[in-house]
């Protein structure tokens, strides 16, 4: 099992942030563990509901399907329904924190007990520290690029 959670302050305002960790379709431009998202259908409220993803790794592409689920504008989750990975669950939960907003970024992985005989020790660790650190330095680049 690979769990992680990590808190970090960016100097952006909450709606500002929620508009990117809330759109799954744009995950690919800036997440790392994000190479492609197909929505499969929508909410009332237009928002992707059950997506189609793959995920680009050092061992290949890995495919999951995921249902989303949007808390007001504080809190979005990603679950799978089914794919290459046992379970995934990723969340982003938002708080104003000043001027900015403090994110936290958890993740569950359950990789199966094939995926897991290669998710051991420094590898999980190097793997985890990516996923984490590389959503923060993506989601950052992006709002750097939205103004």
């Amino acid at each position: 099992m690979l769990e992680g959670e990590k808190t970090q302050t960016v100097a952006a305002p909450p709606h500002a942030v929620w508009e990117i960790v809330s759109d799954l379709e744009g995950y690919p431009d800036w997440h790392p563990f994000f190479s492609d998202v197909d929505v499969l259908e929508r909410g009332d409220d237009g928002r992707v509901a059950r997506a189609a993803c793959k995920h680009g790794t050092p061992i290949g592409t890995l495919k999951t399907e995921v249902e989303v689920r949007y808390d007001d504008e504080d809190s979005v989750t990603a679950k799978s329904t089914k794919g290459d990975i046992k379970q995934f669950v990723g969340a982003f939960d938002l708080a104003r924190d000043g001027d900015g907003t403090s994110v936290t970024f958890r993740l569950v992985v359950d990789p199966g007990t094939r995926l897991g005989l290669v998710l051991r020790g420094p590898v999980e660790d190097r793997v985890r520290q990516s996923v984490l650190n590389g959503a923060f330095t993506g989601l950052e680049k992006r709002l750097a690029e939205s103004g």
